[in-house]
Order: C-alpha cells, then sequence, then structure tokens
C-alpha cells in the first residue's frame, strides 16, 4: 500500500492518489504532508539521471516507513510526494513532519562533488474523517509552496485565514470543462487593441489577444482559474498549442489589416517556454506562415523570463531571428530588476497595472513608472502601459513618454471582426 508507483498523467495520477486516500484510515485524525525535493534537476547534472532515480527511490522508502501501516506515501511526480499518518493530537502533526525532514534530510546522494545532502520542503495539513482529499491536496501544496520561499528544509503548516492568494483548486473537472469548450468550437481569442500616445491624439497601433469562450451567445473570460489548474497539472500547452494556431490563422486571413499595425500579441506560459518541443514545433509553423518582420509578438512574464533566464534568452533569440518579437509582461510585479531588461533580447516592456493604478495621484508610482521607461528606453526597448483607465493616467504617462497604452479608457476586448472595423476607422 506504500508503494510509490509514478503514473503516466497528473491528472489520472492526482485521480488514483485520492482514491487511494479514501481507503486509508483517518481517525480521529490525521496530518498530510506535501513533500518538495529540492533541486532535482541540479542533482542530475552534477551526478547523473540514475543518481537521482536512486534518491527518489529513497525517499519513498523514508516516507513509506515514517507514514506506517496505517497511513500511505505515493510520490505524485516528478519530485513531489504525499503522505499521510494517523495521529491523536493535532499538536502532533509538526513533531511528526519534524520528524520526516530529518529523516529526509539525513539522506544524500553522491556527485562529482562529493557526498552531499538532500534538501526538502515540506506543506503540513492536518485532516479528519470526511475531508476533502483535492482541497486537502491543494492547501497541503500550497503550505509547501510557502515552505520553498522560507528556504531549505523549512515546514510551512497550512493557515486557511492566513494572507495568501486566493485560486481556484485545480482540479480535473476544470480541464475537462477547458476541453469540452475546446472541441465544440467555444473558444477563441479576442483582441484588447493597444493606443499609441506618442503623438497628438492616441492611435490604435497594436492588440493584446485574450482568451474568451462562447456561452450562450456571450463571450466572456474562462472560468477563474482555468489557466493556472492548466499549469498545474503540465496541460497549458494545449491551451498555448490552441492560441498560437488561432493567431497564425487570424494574421494569414487579415494581412491588409496587419499592414496597419504595429504588432498583434499573444501570451505564451512558462511551461510552454522552457517545452523544447513545443516550442521546435512552434518555430516551424511562425517559418512556414511567412510574416512580415516584428507583426507577431509573444508576451512571456516577467517571473517566467528570469526563473528560466538560460532558456527564455535563447528561445527569444532564436524567434527574434525567425521575425517575432516578444514583450515582458507584467513587468515589476516579480523581481523587477533592471539587470535582467539588459540581458533580455525583448523588444517591448509592459509596465504592471500595480504601478499604473496611482501613476497619477502617487509621486511614488509615477517615479517607478518613469525610470522604468527610462531603463527599458536605455536598453532599446519600447514601453506599454497596461490598466489604463483614466485620462489623468494617460497625461502622466505621457508626460513621462511611455510608447504606448492599453486599458478601458480606449477599448475592452472586442471580437476579431470588430478590431478589423476598428483598424480600417482609426486610418
Amino acid at each position: 500500500m506504500n508503494a510509490a508507483i509514478p503514473l503516466p498523467s497528473p491528472i489520472s495520477c492526482l485521480a488514483s492518489l485520492i482514491e487511494r486516500l479514501d481507503q486509508t484510515l483517518v481517525d480521529p485524525r490525521a496530518v498530510l504532508v506535501y513533500v518538495d525535493v529540492r533541486g532535482l534537476r541540479a542533482i542530475n547534472r552534477i551526478a547523473d539521471a540514475a543518481e537521482g532515480d536512486r534518491v527518489i527511490a529513497r525517499v519513498s522508502e523514508v516516507l513509506a516507513r515514517w507514514s506506517g501501516r496505517d497511513g500511505y506515501a505515493e510520490r505524485l511526480w516528478s519530485n513531489e510526494f504525499v503522505a499521510l499518518k494517523p495521529i491523536d493530537h493535532t499538536q502532533m502533526a509538526v513533531d511528526e513532519a519534524t520528524d520526516l525532514r530529518d529523516r529526509l534530510a539525513a539522506l544524500h546522494y553522491r556527485s562529482s562533488l562529493g557526498e552531499n545532502p538532500v534538501s526538502v520542503s515540506i506543506g503540513v495539513l492536518v485532516v479528519a474523517q470526511g475531508v476533502d482529499w483535492a482541497d486537502a491536496i491543494r492547501d497541503a501544496g500550497e503550505a509547501s509552496e510557502h515552505s520553498k520561499r522560507r528556504g531549505l528544509n523549512q515546514i510551512v503548516v497550512h493557515n486557511p485565514d492566513g494572507n495568501r492568494r486566493v485560486k481556484a483548486p485545480a482540479s480535473a473537472a476544470a480541464v475537462t470543462e477547458f476541453r469540452r469548450l475546446l472541441a465544440n468550437g467555444q473558444l477563441a481569442l479576442h483582441p484588447q487593441p493597444i493606443m499609441d500616445i506618442r503623438e497628438a491624439e492616441p492611435r490604435l497601433r497594436k492588440a493584446e489577444f485574450l482568451l474568451r469562450m462562447e456561452k450562450k451567445g456571450v463571450h466572456m473570460p474562462v472560468p477563474a482559474g482555468t489557466i493556472e489548474t492548466l499549469e498545474y497539472f503540465g496541460l497549458v500547452n494545449e491551451l498555448d498549442r490552441f492560441s498560437t494556431h488561432f493567431i497564425l490563422d487570424w494574421l494569414a486571413d487579415n494581412r491588409s489589416a496587419l499592414d496597419r499595425l504595429h504588432s498583434v500579441s499573444i501570451n505564451l506560459s512558462a511551461r510552454s517556454i522552457v517545452d523544447g518541443r513545443f516550442m521546435d514545433e512552434l518555430l516551424r509553423d511562425v517559418r512556414n506562415a511567412g510574416l512580415p518582420k516584428a507583426k507577431l509578438c509573444f508576451e512571456i512574464t516577467e517571473t517566467a523570463a528570469i526563473e528560466n533566464l538560460d532558456v527564455a534568452a535563447d528561445v527569444i533569440k532564436t524567434f527574434r531571428a525567425a521575425g517575432v518579437g516578444f514583450s515582458l509582461d507584467d513587468f515589476g510585479s516579480g523581481l523587477c530588476s533592471f539587470g535582467y531588461l539588459q540581458s533580455l533580447p525583448v523588444d517591448e516592456v509592459k509596465i504592471d497595472g500595480c504601478f499604473i493604478k496611482e501613476v497619477a495621484q502617487s509621486g511614488a508610482s509615477r517615479e517607478i513608472v518613469r525610470a522604468i521607461h527610462q531603463v527599458a528606453h536605455a536598453t532599446g526597448k519600447r514601453t506599454v502601459a497596461e490598466f489604463v483607465d483614466d485620462p489623468r493616467k494617460l497625461a502622466a504617462l505621457r508626460d513621462i513618454g511611455v510608447d504606448y497604452a492599453q486599458g478601458w479608457l480606449f477599448y475592452p476586448t472586442v471580437t476579431p471582426e470588430k478590431f478589423i472595423e476598428l483598424v480600417a476607422l482609426r486610418d
């Protein structure tokens, strides 16, 4: 019962885990731990893949012994594990998790650098009878994410009342609904116009295409948490594949409109950027499309770019050579290091809306926007301000010298057909 068996799909693995947990004794309560083995990629690099596999096997053995005959332990996927152990009192949860942490940290692996200790991050949740296992795994996983941010070999107990980002549960149902919408042709990309504000009157010169679903004749955003759920299960490539095919088809059918625009853009996820096969296929499709240079732009978030800096830089260089532009989205919301603007060969920087929100009232926000704009221009990049919804914000941005603005002051998202009409009217 304690065997850690990796399954071929994250969804089937999670479903199997929930089924097995339903059969595990929780009386009167149990401690659920979500374990992340840190640096598995580094282990594979400085040792070898076989040593990485041995580490995973040893971790599985430790978890099986720790959970005991009445508990349960299983590898969820990759370097992540879930284990359950019955306890008599809630106060025992941290002691049990600490014991597990110490057992795992005592493991070592051999490499070219000698003996090295294994490091983990552990999220903890106390559960009782009748628990919803999907919610419990999500909450324990979230606690594990918090422990990773605190450092190595940290233990974090899930706090339902703590200050945390609210997000929809990662559930197989959300994936099923996305796939149903996709199969039924109920998904599309709708452009939000982006205005060039460098001239006396703002002019429509760009657009960001955003995902929308059709329901009873009305187009609306997909349910909250859908994209995050696809990312969680490692299935966001399905969305990115749909988006890239949609935009390439749209560009092929609307060359005359494209001549009037500086560029159009779509978002690419972090997982797709580091998926070599996906990006190779996308590069082939882009080259086959024969687009005019720099008319298509991919937006990647600052956090995604910086977390995968080397890969992202290589991808950007390869696609720019094929005539595709890149935009660094939500700049300032993550690590916000100006040094990355010099090392990442993107064409433009989208200033995060949290700074635009107060740009007309707050001197601090205005100077942050000014600094981002000046450094971006110094490194040869254009700037775009997101969420511009007030004339005073527009005036402040023009005073700073920002190149483009996007927001409800100008247009919400519109249908592709309406967008073509707007492009024609603006000229």
